[in-house]
């Protein structure tokens, strides 16, 4: 019961947050404005969009266009920050917007009511929401709309900060919060909040635009929505219309961004079905030893006249039924974990992949029966080896030991499996392309593991048994109980063994990215203090006379074989040419000097893997400063790692800074060199508190952003294994009927109740300990997997494997401790009983 809770949970989780992200993603909305058709947005590394080119077009009769400013900043109460992370502040120009005839014509209210009828009822009456929801920004008392879900966040905030208030204590009789709630970094108070659940919404707070340039007058034009529909010869007048720094881009943005983090929604369905498999053995455990406890009754109910297949049929409605009890508690753990992954998950996202993820909304039911179908199949599936040995041992009258023959015909079996398993993996593994088709792999390796592990159990656990020395009598015979044992938990002990698995694998994983990130950053972050600014003034120029040396990154996109790409400077000298990391590179000794003649670019490993490219081949790109076609060579190929873009690096000298934007400035000085760099910044206006950089709070920030990420992925990791360790408590609990004759006998030659406990505790650590060696090269194994054939296909960029043995050594003693944290209870509960009762219940 607790483990089909746990994988509905698990499971359902992750359904809700992969839904929601997709929900933002196909919002056919663009920041709650319906029938948004095109967007135009700056195309131009230093210029931006501008109020006059805003002006010009509504001037040229383009008057569907609406103007969305935005800025990401702090919330505060009382010079406090609330907000967990920046807030994004989006401003709309809503009177340009309701002066559409869609806005001052509303739909009659006869006609509402007649499309209410209408298969599409619920998108009109959703739109007609929102219409006058922006109505509201920009009429009567100045407001702001938020999602339901941020505003609790930021409330529950706001109560951390200041105990004696309650959210109640906020809200005005409508409903909204009042204007004093929250307040800008200055002490100006927002506009009233008012709540509105759209999966458009996430991280963003919308107002009208004069409102967020009375709180923010730096905020900054981020792009022109197009309202309605945009005929051929329109789009083609548009675009002759527009300056060269701008451009139209349609809006289906929500498709790139759903295949753009594909990969990213796939790896955590899979973290969650491996979690729901390990929590499938454990049910195929449960049920083996419920009705192996149930055999007794079980016969009795055969002598009576009740056939097997009412039996078959009341073991099967019971299952149902927990399956049903499970889901639904499932499904209401799992929308409260979501809740609290969101932010975690929205943050990665945004971060990773620069995508926007609204909350979402999920129905109940239809997540409950997506949840109760799975686990209802699961748990079928699951019952159905037990159920067949039940229909054996109701045949027999006795239990009949399986014969030297059927033993070795199971084993035969058992390395058949293994055989099958190995070879399709392998099979898959070197030829397949498709990533569900390597997630399947994955599955066969681990799957071709646990065949290895009943084939070898027994004898592994002899071998064990031949170093005990004769002088430790009760370990050689815990150690042949312990032989006995594993005929009995093999299931438990498979479940145990893909929990390892992936906790090695996993960790292994998540440990060689965390070294190669924290080198590659420490090689490539080599400057003493970094600089984050995007416009102007110039850094170079504020740095003069100070004797820092600034490093200047530009900075292009552009378009190659249909796709998005960046093309970044890269300085040519000493200095630099020693903080590049490669992944490979010519044998070329001149590689620097063709590089910075302009004859070859370097590339990084998504450009090489994506577009399918080697070291050697030339490439076509557009020149940075000319835009010129040219043809370049490759000279090497280097690390990017965590990128969702492809690079190429140019020398700096083929840049020019009126064509390029610059947001990134590397300084080396000394510390009297940057405190004057830093004085000349704040008389610019700059923040050098946050925008100037020390290269070590660079990388600690980086390495904390690492490991928020992996959050999710470790705590998934740390259930598989403790839902592994509950099985084989289950196990314990039914099984300890078995061996008590055995504690009896150890007991009544002076064995303490202690020692016995102690004893109990060895075997089944020992059959974990067998597990666990088993499972560290398929660990090894799975980790290889997952960087260079996972990682390879899902982000076209793959990493050294390095084998820590400290880190296997860590992950054993925690294996180990969880195991014994679950299985001690029933072991001590075992050993408090008084030897008397052992002796009567014998006889």
């Amino acid at each position: 019961m607790a483990s089909l809770i746990i994988a509905a949970a698990g499971l359902c989780a992750v359904l809700v947050i992969n839904s929601s992200a997709k929900q933002s993603y196909s919002s056919q909305q663009q920041y709650l404005v319906p029938n948004v058709t095109h967007t135009i947005s700056s195309n131009s590394s230093k210029l931006t969009l501008t109020k006059q080119d805003y002006a010009a077009l509504r001037m040229k009769g383009f008057n569907q266009l609406i103007a969305v400013a935005q800025t990401r900043q702090h919330l505060y109460k009382n010079n406090l920050i609330i907000s967990q992370r920046r807030i994004d502040f989006t401003g709309i120009d809503t009177f340009s917007l309701i002066a559409l005839p869609t806005f001052s014509n509303p739909t009659p209210l006869a006609e509402q009511a007649g499309a209410a009828k209408q298969p599409n009822a619920n998108s009109n009456t959703k739109t007609s929401e929102t219409n006058q929801l922006i109505r509201q920004l920009s009429v009567g008392q100045p407001s702001a709309i938020l999602h339901p879900q941020l505003l609790e966040q930021l409330t529950s905030a706001k109560n951390d900060t200041n105990s004696e208030s309650t959210a109640s204590s906020y809200l005005g009789a409508d409903g909204a919060l009042t204007m004093s709630q929250f307040t800008t970094m200055s002490g100006k108070p927002l506009p009233k909040l008012i709540t509105f659940e759209s999966a458009a919404l996430g991280n963003d707070i919308i107002m009208d635009i004069a409102a967020l340039y009375r709180l923010y007058p730096n905020a900054e034009l981020s792009m022109l929505l197009f309202v309605g529909e945009l005929s051929q010869s329109q789009e083609e007048t548009l675009k002759q219309l527009l300056p060269d720094h701008l451009q139209l881009i349609s809006t289906d943005k929500g498709q790139q961004d759903s295949e753009l983090t594909s990969s990213f929604h796939l790896n955590l369905m899979a973290m969650a079905l491996l979690m729901f498999v390990v929590c499938l053995f454990i049910v195929v455990n449960a049920v083996n030893l419920l009705l192996n406890s149930r055999l007794t009754w079980l016969k009795i109910c055969r002598q009576l006249g009740i056939s097997r297949q009412q039996l078959f049929f009341v073991q099967l409605t019971e299952i149902v039924l927990l399956t049903f009890v499970a889901s639904l508690s499932g499904v209401l753990l799992g929308i409260e974990l979501a809740k609290l992954a969101s932010p975690t998950v929205q943050a990665t996202l945004e971060n990773l992949y620069s995508v926007e993820v609204g909350f979402g909304k999920v129905s109940f039911l239809g997540l409950l029966f997506q949840v109760f179908g799975i686990c209802l199949l699961g748990s079928i599936c699951a019952t159905f080896i037990p159920l067949n040995k039940l229909n054996h041992q109701l045949a027999q009258a006795k239990d009949v030991p399986l014969s030297s023959v059927q033993q070795r015909f199971w084993k035969l079996a058992i390395w058949l499996c293994f055989a099958i398993f190995a070879v399709l993996a392998y099979v898959l593994l070197n030829y397949a392309q498709a990533l569900w088709l390597l997630l399947i792999a994955t599955a066969l390796v681990i799957l071709s593991g646990c065949c290895l592990l009943l084939a070898n159990y027994p004898s592994m656990l002899k071998i064990i048994q031949r170093f005990i020395p004769d002088r430790f009598p009760l370990l050689q015979v815990s150690s042949k109980q312990s032989l006995a044992l594993s005929g009995k938990t093999k299931i438990a002990c498979c479940a145990f063994f893909i929990a390892a698995t992936s906790n090695i694998g996993m960790n292994l994983m998540v440990d060689s990215f965390r070294g190669a990130t924290v080198g590659w950053l420490e090689q490539r972050l080599a400057a003493d203090y970094y600089v984050y600014n995007n416009g102007e003034p110039n850094i170079s120029e504020l740095a003069k006379n100070t004797g820092v040396n600034v490093y200047s990154r530009l900075e292009n996109y552009i378009s190659f074989q249909g796709k998005k790409i960046q093309q970044f400077s890269y300085p040519t000298d000493e200095f630099n040419q020693q903080a590049m990391v490669f992944y490979e590179k010519g044998r070329d000794e001149n590689l620097w000097a063709e590089f910075s003649q302009g004859k070859g670019v370097l590339v990084n490993q998504q450009f090489a893997f994506g577009f399918e490219y080697r070291i050697d081949d030339y490439i076509d790109l557009p020149h940075p400063s000319t835009g010129t076609l040219s043809s370049y060579k490759i000279l090497g190929i280097v690390y990017d790692f965590g990128s969702p873009y492809a690079q190429v690096l140019m020398p700096f000298d083929m840049f020019e800074l009126s064509n390029s934007k610059c947001c990134i400035y590397a300084l080396q000085g000394s510390e009297s060199s940057i405190n004057l760099l830093r004085e000349n910044m704040l008389k610019a206006g700059f923040e050098p508190e946050t925008q100037l950089l020390k290269t070590e709070a660079l990388l600690a920030l980086s390495m904390q952003a690492f490991d928020n990420t992996f959050i999710i992925t470790d705590g998934l990791n740390v259930v598989t294994l403790l839902v592994a360790a509950l099985s084989l408590a289950c196990a314990i609990i039914v099984l300890m009927n078995d061996i008590r004759p055995q504690n009896m006998l150890v007991r009544s030659m002076g064995v303490s109740a202690l020692k016995t406990q102690a004893l109990a505790l060895y075997q089944y650590l020992l059959l974990c300990f067998v597990a666990l060696l088993l499972a560290t090269p398929f660990g090894i194994l799975l980790s290889w997997v997952l960087i260079f054939n996972i990682n390879y296909q899902a982000f076209s960029w793959t990493y050294p494997l390095v084998i820590n043995p400290m880190k296997i050594l860590q992950i054993y003693a925690t294996s180990l401790l969880v195991v014994t944290a679950v299985i001690v209870i029933p072991i001590v509960r075992a050993g408090r009983r008084p030897l008397i009762e052992d002796i009567r219940w014998v006889n």
